[in-house]
């Protein structure tokens, strides 16, 4: 009599041990849910204010580009000139960063487009280096150009994106390079000739060891990867730009060394899959 007793006691103290693993699964489960979908939300939420802020932003920074180039084009004042200057600057540069906001939440959005036409690569490069030949005179530094003989003359991808890239590298080079210094831009074609290298090189003193790997993610401004002029950056060029070179079917890397420079490159396809703009 003793025993079936004890085999019920044991099946009912089983089942209920069951049900009680069966209810927090569900509970488990049910929280899980719960989380991630305020994540989702939380993540839309972000992504839908960024987008909002950067379209609100850019209309009235456009209005003080515009009338800061105004009074720097129509006054011989100096110190008139020198203030406008630092204001167009300082605008161009809040620009960049809400279009690098803008792009970001459209890439976590999965909805940025790129367009795909054919360009000419000397044009582009050309263009990157006059955009910033003033400011690499002003500190000091060499801005310098080479194309290799047998690059071919044009290419197939999103001209804006890749001149967007090269800026945001260029940009770098001069920020944490060194007076007396130098920038090389540089394109060659890859062995087999179906890739265009990119590179850009500078003589500053280098990436940290410690900060090397997560150069390509989205860093605080005190956690500046860079040696010299830590204060300076947000990194959110860097990583845009890995973001837009994956999204073209190419790669973004760099090297570096202690007190000689960092040079980073990428590789794009000749011909894209992409369908031509029209």
């Amino acid at each position: 009599m003793i025993l079936p007793w004890l085999l019920t006691m044991v099946l009912m103290a089983v089942l209920v041990v069951l049900a009680y693993l069966y209810v927090q699964e569900r509970q488990f489960n049910r929280s899980q849910k719960f989380e991630i979908d305020n994540a989702r939300i939380s993540k839309r939420h972000i992504n839908d204010f960024l987008a909002s802020m950067s379209h609100h932003l850019r209309t009235p920074l456009n209005g003080v580009m515009g009338y800061a180039e105004y009074i720097y084009s129509s006054t011989r004042e100096p110190m008139i000139q020198f203030t406008s200057k630092i204001i167009l600057e300082n605008s161009l540069q809040m620009l960049h960063l809400v279009n690098g906001l803008l792009d970001l939440s459209k890439i976590q959005e999965g909805s940025l487009d790129l367009s795909q036409s054919n360009f000419d690569i000397n044009d582009m490069v050309e263009s990157v280096r006059a955009l910033h030949q003033v400011r690499a005179d002003e500190l000091k530094i060499t801005l310098h150009v080479h194309l290799a003989p047998n690059l071919p003359s044009q290419m197939q991808a999103d001209p804006y994106r890749v001149r967007q890239v090269l800026n945001n590298l260029v940009d770098n080079g001069l920020n944490y390079n060194r007076p007396q210094g130098s920038v090389t831009i540089s394109v060659t074609p890859s062995a087999n000739k179906h890739w265009v290298v990119f590179s850009v090189q500078d003589t500053g003193k280098g990436i940290a060891h410690e900060m090397q790997e997560t150069i390509f993610k989205r860093q605080q401004k005190s956690d500046d990867p860079f040696l010299l002029r830590p204060n300076e950056g947000a990194g959110l060029g860097l990583v845009l730009s890995h973001h837009l070179i994956n999204l073209m079917g190419g790669k973004l890397d760099y090297s570096t060394k202690a007190g000689e420079g960092s040079m980073f490159f990428f590789t794009l396809p000749l011909h894209s899959e992409r369908k031509l703009a029209t």
